[in-house]
């Protein structure tokens, strides 16, 4: 089972080689950001690798405003997943597109994201999700997630609003919104997952475990 940390009192240098980072918006009241913190093998730095925004993926040092959650899973896997962070932010110098595909098959062995009729691009949760998917550890039961809920398309709507605001390509633009209504992978669900008894994680364990993150999070006011 993982453990949900606050920066505060069990620094980032504590992650020994992989780590779930989670934060809330400032920007967006009531949206979460999420994040993969990960050991850099060659500076033995801890860095955050996270999808910020439509093709801006981004590898930094990890702002206190961020809790982190361990998972409970193998060093020689959690090393795997570490440098994976390390390839696909080498393979993808012009970041990986914002959209709401499915986060299965998104990966080459090389690292590079594999853009194509079902893979348009990926949110900053099922960014996290795929990658653990490639280093062959899957963190949820993608079946037991619904469709349709309360709010998932009036954000990937706003997302969308956002996008062409932003400049995004029209083609883009056009091409995500008919993915409108596909599952979505809530950050703070992704977040509640990784501290789960057993992975993959079901649904209903998540969203608990999800409730008590946020609770964590408004609480100690880590907002980014």
């Amino acid at each position: 089972m993982g453990e949900l940390r606050l920066p505060a009192q069990n620094p980032f240098s504590e992650v020994l080689h992989v780590a779930i980072a989670i934060t809330t918006l400032r920007e967006h009241p009531g949206q979460q950001h999420l994040g993969i913190l990960h050991r850099d093998g060659s500076e033995n730095a801890v860095r955050l690798l996270h999808l910020a925004w439509h093709n801006q993926l981004k590898n930094s040092d990890p702002r206190p405003s961020y809790a982190w959650i361990t998972l409970s899973i193998p060093p020689r896997r959690a090393r795997q997943v570490a440098a994976l962070c390390r390839r696909v932010w080498r393979a993808n110098p012009d970041g990986v597109p914002y959209a709401f595909s499915q986060p299965s098959d998104c990966f080459a062995t090389t690292g590079e994201y594999l853009i194509g009729p079902t893979r348009l691009g990926l949110t900053c949760a099922s960014f996290v999700l795929s990658l653990f998917e490639s280093a062959g550890l899957r963190l949820v039961e993608y079946e037991s997630w619904p469709t349709n809920r309360d709010g998932d398309s009036e954000r990937q709507r706003q997302i969308i609003g956002l996008l062409t605001e932003g400049g995004a390509p029209a083609e883009h633009v056009a091409a995500i919104t008919a993915e409108v209504g596909n599952v979505r992978f809530r950050p703070e669900e992704v977040g509640g997952a990784s501290i789960a008894t057993v992975l993959p994680a079901s649904f209903s364990e998540a969203c608990n475990n999800a409730k008590w993150i946020l609770v964590v999070l408004f609480e100690q006011g880590l907002v980014t």
